[in-house]
């Protein structure tokens, strides 16, 4: 039989099978088989793979099975020989493979991060079986001897002959151990030494019966701990290793209930009084004895020397390595403090200062201490064990310690010491933070982990700093992005910041003990606050002596990132007061067992929050009820009051803060100030204080009420209003009809077809209810469609029309006739004008018409077409609002260039001097107009810098005097010569300056305005001057060079000429005065010209000289007043009122010299109106940043 294969060529299939050898000695029952691969129990590589659709062909019609037992495999015939399928025995002595599923590093980490911020319930937890078959087994087997010492057996929960063979694969756990102890001399010495202080001390024995490889071998290795005070370098056995049934001795082992105390608690409580004490039991695992009938579980290889063979030894005590050891050597301490406490009342509370081997605690007194020692090492004495490593931050204390008991760092005079994890110095009774400066490398998702492991803070003291690392790591979770992976620029550049800043943590020193002594009043204070960030809690001690001294310090916090999901504020300062109180109920019962807590407050400063805990649960919605419930158990509501947000510390807790912020944050450690005074004297408002009109969340009142309506009633009327699009819709409307039953076929067209009368036939009974009605009863109809001669065709109604005997398609002929307002009619038009390329409302409506007539559909096809988005941005309509008032500069008599706006124009080209050669430069005009008397005053200037526009600016004062108002467009030119004489006034306004110049130059100070940004039209009357300038000088020189003294020379007879042109328009009347001009406003002024009294209706006998020249100034501003302003009351154009932009409008924004389609799009996000109330400006976010522009050059979006 030939087969055609198209086969994939890859370089690899899989790897050798079998993977290890098969013992088919003792497969007898296959022993004569014809076989397809004679070699089949030998691993080798494969060389295809075929597939099911071959796979049957190679059966023959009778197939036949050989079977073994159950464990064994089978034989099965096929035209190729015999296969063999199922397990089959190895060979002994061959090497195991196991393939195991296991979390990185990382991963464990990065949940022990998570876990470290967890507040453990302080309610006794029920064992599991196998805890329980633990604790009875102990229970059981516990013994002790005439020494006091206590032996203890294994608690196997499978039977020990399920371990399989071990010695081979010690035996190669050794001989690898071997190598690196003989490749580093240093470690082999130490190791040696190690395995030598085992034997000495009777840990370690050597096997009787060096032939029995019974039991289970446990392979060791070296742990090296540098930073240890004591032991270096630690030998850890490995019960894990696999023995040749694949099974561990730790497989087979109870694990037994967790006993060890509370982490954040011990720590929490180490802080609460003045004198502190830590201890280590030495070697603790090894104190307790192994039940000899378990020693055989328990063998090893070692030997001193390579020259002689491994040698058999056996550990004799629990060891570290094992499932059950930690859970053995916790509970032997309970059963000692059972059975010989009594005797010792003061070391009874070691069983809540114990973390395993190490011992914390604090007390009131130097004399407690002592005593809890005294106790403390006799009890442990009696037990066979040994207390050593004590520390302490009283040299009192520490003196009636013996040498050899204490640790090592406060015989050499280093008071820095580790408490369980946290840097703790003794002499300043201080905690310190280290920061592995090593880890500063490159930003991946992987050194940002790791960076972020080093800080270890259980307690929350840097929690803000904590914070915001929560929140870069969710960011870069939620980008799921590969460990190595480079993140975006923005979280590089976050991370390198904070990475800077770390190092300052270690200059913090937090006092470990939060001041409370002897007959002192002690109050817990709590604050809870949250963001969209996250919700975060911190709890204060608050201690008053008996002299009324007050001492706050910070003793726990905690901060949880929001979830992705966004959350309400209201339900996340919710969520904080609930992490508040089972924070609080932690530590209340904690503390109380110790020291009398006088009174405790809790306070958030959302009043919503506030009203939800003194409210009942049942009136709130189930997410905010459920956790009113759990807060009102935890806490006494009447102590939750409400503050300010500004003086909640927990703000910075929930929003996350650098380090350089947190250093400087005193309120975080220390609380708000108030803490210190009274507590009537607190800024805190009662339940009874806070009203809310109207609670969010809570539960609203459903009232059913029957109602009879004649009209027909659309079930799928809100689906025709919440969809976007006809297609969207067509297809839910097809799962719909599909579900109850009215589509059974496949076909996607003729489903489409059915949804499509479907929803039709409804909008018609919704819009044409009268009309169907009368078609039925009578056969016609009137009103509105009675034109269209409808009919109905099954349960649509069509137009009857006048096309029957055309030549058109049915549905052209008869097309469906729908409502011009329905939603339906609006999506049905939207999409014909999508799919046909946005076309325009004439075509769109015939192309409609071919299958729906919509009543009254001119006019909504013109609705649609202008409100697409996109036909919009092709030929936007800009807004122009009317026409403002002017300016009082504009309308209000002061000499001329009181008011003054500048402009520049340019660049023109000029040389310096007449010769053959020589090269043109740029220069340009400088124009400074009076906004009142529209006076021109000209400079040229070199470039457009700020330097030559002060210079300039100077000239121009020199010879038109001061200047009270400047106006200005936003070239950078003039920004930088308004921030220069802001330097200049700053200096004006020193006392020194005062003395030396007169107090007239503070008083002239000129007040310098800008037009918003891309706005020319705002600046009509210097953009004018530009435009008369350029007229007369480009008629008059054309392309011509002039040089410096001829360009300034026509730039000052063009300035006169301006200056001359008149005001207003010109009488025909001879007999009339010369019309008013700028320049009787310039050459009839001193440049200190003082106006003087009102003399212009004195007669000219009674005038003196000096008067009759202030009577001519005056006639001028008299004609000024009366002829000019009267002209610029019309407006000219934009006589009508618009409606205001408002913020949230996204809007298009026109850029001159772009084509539309390239003109950005932004939100308002601030508008400025005018004095009238109309809106001319706003600013707008774009993706570029924050844009200032005229609302004439935006453009709002039609569909908004």
């Amino acid at each position: 039989m030939n087969f055609n294969i198209k086969a994939l060529v890859v370089n690899d299939i899989v790897e050798k099978l079998p993977v290890q050898p098969v013992d088919y000695s003792s497969l007898n029952y296959l022993h004569g088989l014809n076989f397809a691969d004679n070699g089949f129990m030998l691993p080798g590589d494969i060389d295809g793979i075929l597939g099911s659709p071959i796979y049957p062909y190679l059966m023959e019609p009778g197939t036949q099975l050989v079977f073994g037992s159950q464990n064994q495999p089978v034989a099965m015939s096929t035209k190729l020989g015999y296969v063999v399928m199922g397990t089959a025995p190895v060979l002994a002595g061959s090497s195991k493979q196991f393939c195991m599923f296991q979390k990185t590093s990382l991963e464990n980490n990065l949940s022990k991060f998570w876990e470290l911020d967890q507040i453990n319930d302080c309610k006794i937890t029920l064992m599991s079986p196998e805890e329980k078959l633990c604790e009875e087994h102990f229970v059981s087997n516990v013994m002790r001897d005439e020494d006091g010492r206590y032996s203890v057996a294994l608690p196997f929960k499978e039977s020990p002959s399920e371990l399989g063979d071990s010695f081979n694969m010690a035996s190669k756990r050794f001989f690898a151990l071997e190598r690196k102890l003989n490749k580093k001399l240093e470690l082999g010495k130490e190791y040696k030494a190690a395995m030598a202080d085992l034997l000495d001390k009777g840990f370690m024995q050597k096997a009787a019966d060096q032939s029995d490889k019974s039991g289970f071998f446990i392979p060791h290795h070296a742990v090296e701990k540098p930073d240890s005070t004591s032991t270096k370098l630690r030998v850890v056995f490995d019960g894990s290793a696999p023995s040749s049934s694949g099974k561990s001795l730790n497989d087979l082992l109870l694990c037994g209930p967790k006993l060890y105390n509370d982490l954040f608690l011990m720590l929490a409580n180490f802080r609460l009084f003045p004198f502190a004490l830590n201890g280590d039991i030495a070697k603790m695992f090894l104190q307790i004895k192994m039940n000899e009938n378990d020693w055989k579980y328990q063998k090893l290889l070692w030997r001193v020397s390579s020259d002689h063979p491994p040698e058999i030894y056996i550990l004799t005590t629990v060891i570290f390595g094992l499932r059950p050891s930690p859970y053995l050597a916790q509970r032997i301490v309970r059963q000692l403090i059972c059975d010989d406490g009594k005797d010792f009342p003061h070391a009874l509370q070691m069983e809540n200062s114990l973390y395993m081997d190490d011992c914390v605690a604090s007390f009131l007194t130097e004399e407690e201490a002592r005593f809890f020692y005294n106790d403390v090492m006799n009890l442990f004495k009696k037990g066979g064990f040994t207390f050593t490593k004590w520390g302490s931050n009283s040299p009192k204390i520490m003196e009636g310690i013996p040498l050899e008991y204490q640790a090592s760092t406060w015989q050499e005079g280093n008071m820095n010491s580790k408490i369980l994890g946290m840097h703790w110095n003794g002499s300043n009774d201080c905690f310190l933070f280290k920061v592995n400066k090593a880890l500063q490398v490159k930003c991946t998702k992987r050194s940002v982990l790791s960076c972020i492991l080093t800080i270890f803070d259980p307690l929350g003291l840097l929690a803000p700093v904590v914070f915001w690392t929560k929140l870069l790591i969710r960011e870069l979770c939620c980008l799921k992005m590969d460990w190595d992976s480079t993140p975006p620029t923005h979280i590089v550049k976050s991370w390198q910041l904070f990475q800077a800043q770390l190092p300052l943590l270690e200059t913090l020193q937090l006092p470990r003990h939060i001041g409370l002594d002897v007959d002192c009043k002690f109050q817990l204070i709590g604050f809870a606050d949250a963001s969209q960030l996250g919700y975060a809690c911190q709890i204060y001690g608050r201690v008053t002596f008996p002299d009324g001294n007050v001492v706050v310090n910070l003793i726990c916090a905690k901060s949880r990132v929001a979830p992705l999901k966004v959350e309400s504020i209201p339900r996340l300062e919710l969520c904080g007061v609930l992490l508040l109180a089972n924070l609080m109920k932690l530590i209340l019962a904690s503390f109380s067992l110790r020291y009398k807590i006088d009174s405790y407050f809790c306070f958030t400063d959302s009043t919503v929050v506030l009203c939800w805990v003194h409210g009942s649960p049942h009136l709130w919605n189930v997410f905010v009820a459920n956790r009113v419930s759990k807060i009102q158990q935890d806490l006494d509501c009447n102590n939750i009051y409400h503050i300010n947000g500004t003086e909640n510390p927990a703000d910075c807790l929930s929003r996350g803060e650098m380090p350089a912020q947190l250093v400087e944050n005193k309120m975080y450690f220390h609380g708000p100030e108030w803490l210190l005074e009274d507590v009537t004297c607190w800024p805190f408002k009662k339940y009874c204080d806070v009203k809310m009109v109207e609670m969010p969340e809570a539960k609203k009142s459903v009232v059913m009420v029957s109602l009879e309506k004649s009209s027909f009633k659309n079930p799928l009327q809100e689906l025709f209003i919440k969809c976007s699009s006809w297609t969207k819709l067509l297809r839910i409307v097809i799962y719909f009809l599909r579900f109850i039953g009215k589509i059974t076929s496949c076909m996607l067209g003729d489903n489409l077809d059915v949804a499509e009368k479907f929803i039709v036939s409804l909008v018609q009974k919704e819009s044409f209810g009268s009309e169907l009605q009368g078609l039925k009863k009578s056969g016609s109809c009137s009103g509105a469609i009675g034109k269209l001669n409808p009919f109905l065709d099954g349960n649509i109604l069509r137009v009857g029309g006048r096309l029957s005997n055309s030549n058109l398609e049915f549905g052209q002929q008869h097309p469906m006739l729908l409502p011009a307002y329905h939603p339906v009619t609006k999506l049905i038009v939207l999409y014909y004008h999508v799919i046909n390329f946005h076309t325009g409302p004439y075509l769109l409506l015939s192309i409609v018409r071919q299958k729906f007539w919509i009543v009254g559909g001119r006019n909504l096809v013109r609705r649609v077409v202008q409100k697409c988005n996109i036909c919009f941005k092709f030929a936007p309509k800009f807004i122009n609002p009317q026409m403002a008032d002017l300016p009082a500069a504009r309308v209000t008599g002061l000499k001329a260039f009181g008011n003054t706006a500048c402009d520049f124009l340019g660049p023109l080209s000029i040389v310096h001097q007449r010769k053959r050669g020589c090269r043109p430069v740029k220069a340009y005009i400088c124009l400074f107009i009076c906004l009142a008397t529209k006076a021109l005053h000209l400079e040229v200037v070199s470039d457009m810098s700020t330097a030559a526009f002060l210079n300039a600016f100077k000239r121009f004062l020199c010879r038109r005097g001061p200047v009270k108002t400047m106006l200005t467009d936003n070239g950078t030119n003039f920004l930088g010569a308004k921030n220069h004489l802001n330097e200049v006034y700053e200096l004006l306004q020193s006392d020194g300056c005062k003395q030396a110049f007169a107090s007239e130059l503070m008083e002239n100070r000129i007040e310098w305005r800008f037009n918003p940004p891309s706005s020319p039209h705002f600046g009509g009357i210097f953009e004018a001057n530009v435009k008369s300038f350029k007229t007369h000088f480009l008629k008059v020189l054309g392309t011509q060079l002039l040089t410096y003294e001829e360009l300034l020379t026509v730039t000052v007879q063009i300035e006169g000429i301006l200056n001359s042109r008149p005001l207003c328009k010109l009488s025909p009347d001879p007999s009339d005065c010369r019309p008013l001009t700028p320049n009787h406003f310039l050459n009839f002024s001193d440049l200190r010209y003082v106006p003087a009294s009102d003399v212009v209706d004195i007669n000219l006998n009674r005038l003196t000289r000096f008067q009759l020249l202030d009577q001519m100034v005056q006639s001028f501003w008299r004609r000024w007043t009366n002829e000019y302003l009267t002209d610029l009351q019309v407006r000219e154009k934009w006589n009508s009122r618009v409606k205001n932009l408002e913020p949230g409008l996204v809007v298009i924004i026109k850029q001159d010299n772009t084509p539309p389609l390239s003109w950005p799009m932004g939100v308002i996000t601030e508008v400025f109106p005018g004095t009238d109330g109309t809106v001319r400006v706003a600013s707008v976010r774009t993706s570029r940043g924050n844009l200032k522009r005229p609302v004439c050059k935006l453009a709002p979006l039609p569909s908004q």
